[in-house]
């Protein structure tokens, strides 16, 4: 399994948005597989705007809205590698945007729940969405999607909103079995 970046040193986009007593546990950058439905949805209209421009009067209207199309797919492509989920000792951030940056954070003292989804296509292609439940009312994100390793983001985010509740083997114990080394006869 490879390890999601957990440097104290991140991408100067991301870094410039921690407070100074904030350090950065979990950083990653959304799954490429966000960019599946537009692809797919540019490349039907590559087919569409061909055999509609060959038969329409005015084929520039066609290729004009093909335009539109490809002109979406492209901020979508130029977004995704500016696009981070980060979570630091604090709180967590969901960072946005090429041009006009938007950045969604959430205190991990608020968060009261974390809930992995994955689809039949997220087991395929590797990514998942978090769910994070709020104890507030307002709240900046709810729903964290494509993001690649769900299953150790799940897992590392988790121990980092309830550090208390983690299990650890107490003295006396075997780590790997969970049964007392001394049965104590």
């Amino acid at each position: 399994m490879r390890q999601v970046s957990s440097a104290r040193m991140g991408p100067a986009s991301v870094n410039r948005y921690l407070l100074p007593y904030e350090r950065s546990c979990i950083t990653v950058r959304m799954h490429p597989a966000v960019l599946a439905g537009p692809f797919i949805v540019i490349s039907g209209g590559l087919v569409a705007a061909r055999k509609l421009a060959s038969r329409s009067e005015r084929p520039d209207i066609v290729w004009g809205a093909y335009l539109l199309l490809l002109l979406d797919f492209s901020r979508r492509v130029a977004a995704w590698p500016v696009t981070y989920f980060v979570v630091t000792s604090e709180r967590m951030l969901v960072i946005r945007g090429p041009l006009s940056r938007t950045v969604a954070a959430m205190p991990l003292d608020k968060a009261t729940g974390l809930t992995l989804q994955r689809t039949v296509m997220g087991r395929l292609l590797g990514y998942g969405s978090l769910n994070v439940a709020s104890s507030g009312r307002r709240q900046a994100f709810r729903k964290v999607r494509h993001l690649p390793y769900p299953e150790q983001l799940y897992l590392e985010v988790s121990g980092l909103l309830s550090p208390d509740e983690v299990a650890r083997p107490e003295q006396g114990e075997d780590a790997s079995s969970g049964v007392d080394s001394d049965p104590g006869f």
